[in-house]
């Protein structure tokens, strides 16, 4: 009798999908959680729950998040390919570390101590240095993401996919084509409309919205990727594929 059991590599690919996914889905909710039971304050943007007693939940997520794209090995390399899995996946990986590590400015004069480690290595007068790595690592590691999505988990073994295999890959690009949008927008909104942006911030914060769309979608495609949505919903995203 031949052993069908699926091979311990591939089920450990999957449980990185499937864990990266789970981050990316929860987070924002959790946060909200917060929020709504605890009574902390709303605050602009996820990078800012660093400043509040959720810290613990954005730097484990980041940081999980981070370890296991490191850890990701993805599908081999192909010949003469620059942008491999594993190379985008490292990226994203190192760039969310950084986010983590590298906490944005803090809004408001009573933030929540102690500080971070780079908040007393960065001197005061690269406040706004500190704040730029914080924004650009957290900008790319969405892009890597929206890529990932877009042109990796997009791949297919054979010429003609099948029906289950085009509507997964529709998906993946809704995914993907929504967490670009979504870095795009937060993007132009900061550098061409930073008042108004300030001002959406503070009254609906905006970017924390914007964000979570992009998490979202992140989390949906990984955990598609997963397999778990396609063995919980078939009719629409089709029977699992290796």
């Amino acid at each position: 009798m031949s052993d069908t059991r699926p091979h311990p590599d591939l089920s450990t690919v999957m449980r990185l999908r499937r864990a990266i996914g789970a981050i990316g889905l929860t987070l924002p909710f959790v946060l909200l959680a917060g929020v709504v039971l605890f009574g902390i304050p709303m605050q602009r943007s996820v990078s800012d729950f660093f400043f509040t007693e959720m810290r613990e939940v954005f730097v484990s997520a980041s940081a999980g998040t981070g370890l296991f794209l490191v850890a990701y090995q993805g599908y081999p390399r192909r010949s003469g390919e620059v942008l491999s899995d594993r190379v985008i996946s490292s990226i994203a990986g190192v760039a969310v570390f950084t986010t983590a590590f590298v906490p944005t400015l803090c809004a408001t004069e009573d933030c929540y101590r102690p500080l971070a480690l780079f908040d007393r290595l960065i001197p005061a007068a690269y406040d706004q240095t500190q704040q730029n790595i914080h924004f650009a690592a957290a900008g790319l590691f969405l892009v890597c993401m929206g890529i990932t999505s877009l042109r990796l988990f997009t791949r297919c073994s054979v010429k003609n996919p099948r029906p289950h295999k085009q509507r997964r890959n529709q998906c993946y690009r809704v995914f993907g084509w929504t967490i670009l949008a979504m870095v795009v927008l937060v993007g132009v909104v900061k550098v061409f409309l930073p008042e108004s942006g300030q001002r959406w911030d503070s009254d609906w914060s905006f970017t924390f919205w914007a964000e979570s769309v992009a998490l979202w979608a992140l989390g949906l495609s990984w955990l598609l990727k997963g397999e778990t949505l396609s063995n919980e919903i078939p009719f629409l995203f089709g029977a699992p594929v290796s």
